[in-house]
């Protein structure tokens, strides 16, 4: 049943009510709700919708059956070329349009104008393929459907356009934000050029810059959407145009019509260009740096207020890129002042550095000097001076050779497998070599020295890094100081080098030094000796005592772990024990029967006559001391002042438990030997009473016997290689 006109009316408008109720901003899918409604008024065949946009462009969506017209588009394109009739009942050439020309497929069409604020904005057209199709009823239908179509695209417009403003408000933000931390003025004007030609409307820009030196403005950043003419490369004070230095001195962007722009020449503008806009760029101190030129195509109410937003942002974004230029040009400056006092403050702390380091080795070395200064034994010496280098250079092997004739013997060693001869011969070897040249040697790594490792022959199974200095006195070569460390800890340089032959020096000086003491202590035993000797002499049979009771003295000395001086101390005072004997008669001292009383008190003075004898004597004051007392008994009742236990030094002690022990063991005018075990069992015997108890279980360590009295069956051996029958084969 055919509905009447109020009815398709009431329809339409509950239906148009329906568009706003569910709308979605999507001009196609308001145009499909419009098509739905458009068919519930008549029906067609074909349909298109022109719209036009801010730029005068038109927009054209039209249905499958339907061509889009090549080239630029009007609105006026769309009206019957020959007619101001909204309803076309046959298209003929007087009646067609550049959607429905005349003999194609379409017999009528409706044009239905879209209008907002009293401006058409676009056209809707519907076309059927019968003449006559369209009714005056039916144009008042749909003039009232376009009415509502134009209100709903108009909302697109606007919601789009305001959503393409929020958008570039933001792009424009985010970008000036990032452009102002790079701090870089010309990436940041760079920036500038790249986001403006994004903008709409704007063609191109160029920024120029006052060029102090040349008193000029130079061009230095140019931007184009589309191809374009660039202004001048440099605009003098004489060519700049008036009306843009009335701009720049003002300080406020500004804008020249197209009608003016004869008055900007030599810049000339493209004939798309709307207005010429013209940016200042300040400083903080309000002095113009340069200016920016834009040309703006668009007619857009809006695009004056997105110009002046970007005009806003550049400025600030000039000014503060100014103000951080010239906080960079201060920073420069400070950081040039602080680099050259750096490099004097660096150039002062090496120089400390240096000093330090030869302070410290100057320390090391006086240090050195001070401990092998101390020390008069040959061995000991030796001993401190590798164990010094090692320490010093920080390495975990050394060695020290001595050199005697033409061959090079290892003394002393540390690190190095024990029971290893380590000899070289002059001109052989690392060790060799330097003996021979007198100059020291650094070897990086000795793994690659084919002559270090068929000397020692072993494989050192590391990277070692290895130092040798010659030991010299004056221009003598007397030996060579060797050290070595894993190559990771660093190879030896040159200080090292340095260090090494410094305390080289000084350890060479402290080897003559022992030497000498060690060939005066020779001397010295030899005198001893000789003073021994002359006392043992007066009697045959105890000819050769003095010097047995000494090394017996010494060897017991080092088995109670007494200090090499209290060695030697002993051994010289056990030498001398009976040299107050020279102060007795031969009468009581050569007596073969039992002494009186009175003789017996006389050969007790001996002990006091021997200490008058060497007291005076400097050197031995220790060792009459030791004399003095070394007939004193554990129990107290000895002699010369009665000392007991641990009164008596031990020293005495030693020598009373020797002298008994060789007495015992020598035949004598009024008795024979008792042999080494009746020796034995009467000092045990006599353990804790006459003798220190700790001197006798010594001296039965020393001789073999085990704590019943038997003697092991392996005996120590003497010095000569000999099992001895009595002591004096081992001392």
């Amino acid at each position: 049943m055919t509905r009447s006109y109020e009815e398709q009316r009431a329809a339409l408008l509950a239906e148009m009510a329906t568009l706003f109720e569910f709308f979605n901003y999507d001009v196609d899918a308001v145009l499909e709700r419009c098509l739905e409604a458009a068919r519930n008024i008549r029906d067609f065949d074909e349909y298109a919708l022109a719209l036009l946009q801010p730029s005068d462009e038109i927009e054209l969506k039209v249905s499958s059956g339907l061509a889009i017209p090549p080239g630029s588009l009007n609105l006026e394109d769309f009206y019957p070329r020959n007619s101001e009739e909204y309803i076309v009942s046959e298209v003929v050439e007087e009646t067609a349009n550049v959607i429905f020309p005349p003999g194609g497929p379409i017999r009528s069409y409706i044009l239905v104008p879209l209008i907002t604020h009293n401006d058409v904005v676009g056209l809707f057209m519907l076309g059927s393929r019968f003449p006559q199709h369209f009714s005056e009823q039916h144009r008042d239908l749909f003039f009232s459907l376009g009415s509502h179509l134009a209100v709903a695209l108009d909302s697109i417009r606007h919601y789009k356009q305001s959503e393409q403003r929020l958008a570039v408000l933001v792009g424009l933000q985010r970008s000036f934000r990032a452009l102002s931390s790079r701090g870089d003025l010309d990436k940041i004007l760079e920036g500038i050029a790249g986001e403006g030609v994004k903008l709409r409307g704007l063609t191109s820009i160029a920024i120029y810059l006052f060029d102090s030196a040349r008193g000029c403005w130079s061009r230095v950043v140019f931007r184009s959407s589309m191809p374009s003419v660039p202004p001048p490369g440099v605009i003098t004070r004489q060519s700049m145009p008036e009306r843009i230095e009335r701009i720049l001195a003002d300080g406020e962007t500004g804008a020249i019509d197209r009608e003016d722009f004869s008055l900007v020449r030599p810049i000339v503008c493209s004939p798309r260009c709307y207005e010429l806009v013209v940016i200042p760029l300040r400083a903080q101190e309000k002095q113009t740096m340069g200016f920016i030129l834009m040309e703006n195509a668009a007619r857009d109410p809006d695009q004056e207020r997105f110009i002046g937003l970007f005009s806003h942002q550049v400025r600030a974004l000039f000014a503060n890129a100014m103000l951080i230029r010239g906080l960079q040009q201060k920073t420069d400056e400070l950081e040039r002042s602080h680099k050259l006092i750096r490099e004097y403050a660096d150039s002062l702390q090496r120089s400390h550095e240096q000093l330090e380091n030869r302070l410290n080795e100057v320390s090391t070395l006086l240090e050195v000097s001070n401990v092998l200064g101390t020390s008069t034994d040959l061995d000991e010496t030796l001993g401190l001076i590798v164990e010094k280098a090692c320490g010093v250079m920080r390495a975990d092997k050394g060695s020290l050779l001595m050199l005697d004739g033409d061959v090079l013997t290892a003394r002393c060693t540390r690190g190095i497998p024990a029971g290893k001869i380590i000899q070289f011969r002059i001109g052989e070897g690392i060790a060799g070599m330097v003996a021979k040249t007198g100059h020291s040697r650094i070897v990086e790594n000795i793994r690659e020295e084919d002559a270090f490792v068929v000397r020692r022959g072993e494989d050192v199974g590391r990277d070692e890094t290895l130092l040798a200095v010659p030991l010299k006195i004056k221009e003598r070569i007397i030996g060579v100081l060797n050290v070595e460390r894993d190559v990771k800890f660093g190879v030896f340089t040159r200080e090292d080098e340095s260090l090494l032959k410094g305390l080289a020096g000084s350890a060479a000086q402290a080897i003559e030094k022992a030497k000498h003491f060690e060939e005066l202590r020779e001397l010295n035993r030899q005198t001893l000796e000789a003073f021994a000797q002359a006392v043992d002499t007066k009697d045959a049979y105890t000819h050769g005592h003095s010097r047995r009771v000494s090394r017996l003295s010494m060897a017991l000395a080092r088995k109670l772990r007494l200090s090499p001086k209290e060695v030697e101390v002993i051994e010289r005072a056990a030498l001398l024990h009976d040299i107050g004997k020279i102060g007795i008669t031969n009468a009581i001292l050569f007596k073969p029967g039992k002494l009186t009383p009175e003789e017996y008190e006389t050969m007790k003075g001996h002990v006091i006559f021997g200490e008058n004898i060497l007291k005076p004597i400097r050197m031995l004051r220790e060792e009459a001391v030791l004399v003095r007392h070394h007939h004193e008994r554990w129990d107290g009742k000895g002699y010369p002042d009665g000392l007991k236990g641990e009164e008596i030094p031990i020293g005495s002690a030693i020598i009373a438990v020797a002298d008994a022990y060789d007495t015992m063991t020598s035949d004598r005018p009024y008795r024979k030997s008792i042999g080494r075990k009746g020796a034995m069992a009467e000092l045990k015997k006599c353990s804790g009473t006459q003798f220190h108890p700790l001197v006798v279980g010594a001296l039965e360590m020393i001789l073999g016997f085990d704590a019943s009295g038997e003697e092991f069956d392996e005996k120590p051996e003497g010095e000569d290689g000999e099992t001895p029958v009595s002591v004096t084969g081992r001392f």
